[in-house]
């Protein structure tokens, strides 16, 4: 080809044409060393371009017979019409350039070359550089093609550079070329599925994403027949042909130059697919010497779309005229892919229960969706309300529709490449928990409880060999949330974790404030512990940003929990400030002593036990004894101790019994009733018996009766806890009315 630097779609222009901060900057350049203007302005559509021919360094003992660049190489710079915010755009100025050798060149668009000349966000750099940092950087990427800096990286091979994409091709880069590599020998092409998930999209269907052929939008017509071909031989091609074809002819000719022939793929793709399939995809797989940065295939795919002609009867027919069109290759979204961005350890994939589908709920499903972890049981009887829409995670079109199958949806959608195990039940989660079928199909992990009810918390609690809980809840109209986990292998309860939590009474004004008020607002049983506001109802007046804030930090200590790091369960507060912002404060649990007593469960404080052996110890042969503080639920049957009031001064300690006095414990016990809103309160007493005997005496016996006697008279109805300490050991009585 005879050499010339002249390009017809540049047409020249009058210098009133060009836009004055344009003019100065060329003039800038004109100046600096190396750099030629021939001072002549060019208008190319909307865009101003100038000819610049750059004197470059190149290396000594350089082979000028070989050589990819000259000592002088023109160039055409063009400002676009939003310069300087946009970044100026590089051709090459000469039509005798070695394109087939020189990486970094995007495809032939409009007879032109451009330069790639950034691997990140061109126009990000340029916000910092000025116009002669520009022309340096430009100087520098000819310099490092004549070096051969930028032909490899790291001993990788650099991908073409294609532009003037039609539409983007969905598919897993690396699996593909590991099928070629298992190909056999004798083949040269691998038939494909293709469904058009839309105009400008397509999905390629494998044993992961075939269920898209079940979808009831799939229609028939959306399914494209393709093929991959190769060089039969596997002889690797490191030229960049960039001259991509227009015509089948053309596609012929440019597969050809790779060693590739597709007429007999071409073939077998016409006999499968019907008369009134207008197109069909060829992908060829251009095998490179060296590995392809940023991939781990030796290949380079390049995806080709042929739409075949109708012919007089309306029928589709293959011409050498037909129009090829390429796409553009991107990688599907996989949980393995949100993984990574994630930062999250692929590990990192439990199975879970949610449930509670509702605003804060679904928030934190979300982000854990949107992490890679898939395998989930949506669960939530309740539709998506109109008012719903202010904070929740769904939109618009999942009103008067079951969150849970929503949140499905959105899930599945979101990984539509691969069979996921999300599913949705609209039943409550007590008979999900007692369907064996479930338990056994999905053997759950963990369940994530954000129902934000006391029903559900005590049915868990009664639940047994059930999967791990975590709860969730916004308290106080948005002060504060809360999140809890048990642990140690279900010998710590969500219920114990709660009762460590409002133990905080005593020292953080914001629970024992928290819990006075809701005495004030609460019908309920004092008994009850209140475990938090739902994020439903109108009524509930709070921002969706608030919400989102909480589910956002939640999200994070919900996935270190599925790392690991707290096994032994704990509990999150979340304190929002009136700025947006959260103080997490960990509270610890502590560990419990659990009695068993008929069908009651005491659990009790590790502190009140030490508390109670330091009393016993100071009264050396003495019996003593004191009052219990604490909770007792009578859904559940369990009754938590989590301190103790000491014996009064008119207590009488002898060595074979005790008189428990009552001077001041009323002012006490109400104290702790209101700090606590009546959470917590007396629960029982303890006494000791450094002299034996290690069980109940006659005497503790007959006591027991009599208090029984007054329990009936009293109509007291919540029990009350007898606690003895032996040399041996501690022993519970719980005493009921019958």
């Amino acid at each position: 080809m005879a050499v010339s630097n002249y390009y017809p779609q540049f047409k020249p222009c009058a210098l009133s044409q060009v836009p004055p901060r344009v003019q100065y900057d060329v003039k800038r350049v004109a100046m600096m060393d190396g750099v030629s203007f021939d001072n002549i302005y060019y208008k190319y559509h909307d865009s101003v371009v100038v000819r610049l021919t750059l004197s470059l360094e190149l290396p000594t003992r350089y082979d000028m017979t070989t050589a990819l660049v000259k000592p002088e190489e023109p160039v055409y710079v063009e400002f676009c019409s939003d310069y300087p915010d946009r970044v100026p755009r590089v051709f090459i100025g000469r039509n005798d350039f070695d394109f087939d050798h020189a990486p970094h060149i995007y495809c032939e668009k409009d007879g032109i070359r451009p330069i790639c000349l950034f691997r990140g966000n061109g126009d990000e750099w340029f916000a910092n550089m000025e116009i002669e940092d520009f022309i340096k950087h430009l100087r520098s990427w000819y310099e490092d093609l004549a070096s051969g800096v930028n032909i490899e990286d790291g001993g990788e091979f650099e991908p073409l550079r294609l532009e003037g994409y039609t539409a983007t091709m969905l598919y897993d880069y690396e699996q593909l070329s590991d099928e070629l590599d298992k190909a056999d020998e004798q083949k040269k092409e691998l038939p494909l599925i293709i469904y058009r998930h839309s105009e400008k999209k397509l999905v390629r269907l494998t044993n992961d994403n075939i269920w898209l052929l079940k979808l009831p939008e799939c229609e028939k017509k959306n399914i494209v027949w393709g093929s991959v071909c190769w060089d039969e031989a596997k002889k690797s091609c490191d030229i960049y042909d960039v001259m991509l074809p227009k015509t089948y002819s053309e596609l012929k000719e440019y597969a050809s130059r790779h060693g590739v022939e597709i007429e007999s793929a071409v073939s077998g793709i016409l006999d499968k697919k019907d008369d009134t399939s207008f197109s069909f995809i060829i992908i060829l797989a251009i095998m490179r010497s060296k590995k392809l940065i940023g991939v781990n295939s030796y290949y380079q795919f390049v995806n080709f779309e042929i739409i075949c002609e109708a012919d007089a009867d309306g029928k589709c027919v293959l011409t050498p005229n037909s129009t090829v069109k390429f796409h553009k290759h991107e990688s599907p979204f996989t949980t393995k892919k949100a993984h990574e961005i994630s930062n999250l350890d692929t590990e990192i994939n439990p199975s879970l229960i949610i449930a509670g589908c509702g605003a804060l709920g679904s928030k934190i499903a979300m982000h854990l969706v949107r992490s890679g972890i898939t395998n989930i049981l949506f669960c939530d009887p309740d539709y998506l309300s109109d008012h719903n829409l202010c904070r929740h995670a769904l939109l618009d079109k999942s009103v008067y529709k079951n969150k849970a199958s929503e949140m499905r949806s959105a899930t599945n959608l979101i990984y539509y490449h691969e069979m996921l195990k999300a599913d949705a039940s609209c039943r409550g989660i007590k008979t999900i928990l007692g369907d064996a079928e479930i338990m056994s199909k999905r053997t759950p992990d963990y369940l994530l409880d954000f129902t934000t009810s006391k029903v559900a918390h005590n049915q868990l609690v009664n639940i047994k060999n059930r999967p791990t809980a975590i709860s969730a809840a916004i308290f106080d109209n948005g002060k504060f949330g809360l999140l809890m986990s048990e642990g140690n292998n279900g010998e710590v309860r969500l219920d114990d974790v709660m009762a460590a939590f409002f133990a905080q009474y005593k020292t953080d004004p914001i629970v024992s404030s928290y819990l006075m008020r809701e005495k004030e607002l609460s019908r309920e049983p004092s008994s009850l512990l209140n475990v938090g506001l739902g994020c439903n109802s109108e009524t509930f007046i709070l921002a969706d940003d608030i919400i989102s804030l909480y589910a956002a930090s939640m999200s994070v200590t919900i996935k270190d929990i599925f790392a690991g790091n707290h096994a032994n369960g704990g509990c999150w507060m979340y304190i929002s400030d009136k700025f947006g912002s959260l103080k997490i404060q960990k509270i610890e649990v502590p560990q419990f002593y659990c009695y068993d007593v008929d069908t009651w469960k005491v659990h009790i404080f590790n502190k009140v036990v030490n508390d109670i052996a330091d009393q016993t110890k100071a009264a050396g042969r003495y019996e003593t004894g004191g009052y219990l503080i604490g909770q007792c639920n009578l859904k559940t049957n369990t009754i938590h101790v989590i301190d103790t009031i000491e014996a009064p001064e008119d207590t009488i300690h002898r060595g074979d019994y005790l008189v428990l006095g009552k001077a001041g414990i009323r002012k006490k016990l109400s104290q702790v009733e209101r700090r606590t809103g009546g959470t917590f309160g007396y629960v029982g007493e303890w006494h000791s018996h450094p002299n034996g005997p290690s069980e109940f005496s006659t005497t503790d016996l007959e006591e027991f009766a009599n208090k029984a006697e007054e329990m009936k008279a009293d109509c007291t109805t919540r029990p009350i806890l007898e606690l003895l300490v032996s040399p041996i050991g501690i022993s519970c009585a719980v005493l009921t009315l019958h």
